[in-house]
C-alpha cells in the first residue's frame, strides 16, 4: 500500500505526521476511498477522503468516550498559505529539540510532542486541537 504521509520519529516515538499536498494527489490517483494516516491509538484520527460525485455515507452519530484522564493532547495544522519551520521537542529528553520540519502551502501536520514555530513567510494556518479549552495556564507549559 502506498504511503500517504511522512512520519517524524525519535527514539521510537512518533513526533509528527505530515500529509503533504503530493500525498493527497497520490491517494486521488489510487482510487482508494479513504486512508487514515494516524495510528489507531492516537487521540486524533486523521483520514483523507477520496470520494466520487453523488457518493453517500450513511448518516451517523459518534458515541462519546467515557471520562478520559492523562490523555495526550495533539494538534493538527493545515497550511493555507506560506511556509513554517516547526521545531519538535521531546519531554523524555529534558525538553530537548530533537527534530525540525518545514511545512508549506497545502501541507498538514499532526503534532504529538512539544513544538515551536518560525514563520518563514506570511502564513495562514488552520489549527485543530482537543477541547474544551482550559485556559492558558492549564493548556501549555512553555520552554525557556
Amino acid at each position: 500500500m502506498p504511503s500517504y504521509f511522512e512520519t517524524i520519529e525519535h527514539n521510537g516515538k512518533i513526533l509528527a505526521l505530515i500529509v503533504r499536498k503530493k500525498h493527497v494527489a497520490r491517494l486521488k490517483k489510487s482510487g482508494e476511498p479513504l486512508a487514515f494516516v494516524t495510528p489507531n491509538d492516537f487521540p486524533f484520527q486523521i483520514g483523507i477522503h477520496n470520494r466520487k460525485k453523488e457518493e453517500t455515507l450513511k448518516p451517523h452519530f459518534h458515541l462519546p468516550f467515557e471520562l478520559l484522564q492523562n490523555f495526550s493532547v495533539q494538534e493538527f495544522f493545515y497550511v493555507i498559505s506560506g511556509s513554517v519551520k516547526i521545531d519538535l521537542y521531546d519531554d523524555r529528553e529534558h525538553d530537548a529539540k530533537v527534530a525540525e520540519v518545514i511545512v508549506k502551502k497545502g501541507d498538514s501536520i499532526v503534532l504529538n510532542v512539544g513544538h515551536g514555530f518560525t514563520f518563514l513567510d506570511d502564513a495562514q494556518l488552520i489549527e485543530l486541537k482537543q477541547g474544551p479549552y482550559r485556559g492558558r495556564e492549564q493548556e501549555k507549559r512553555f520552554l525557556d
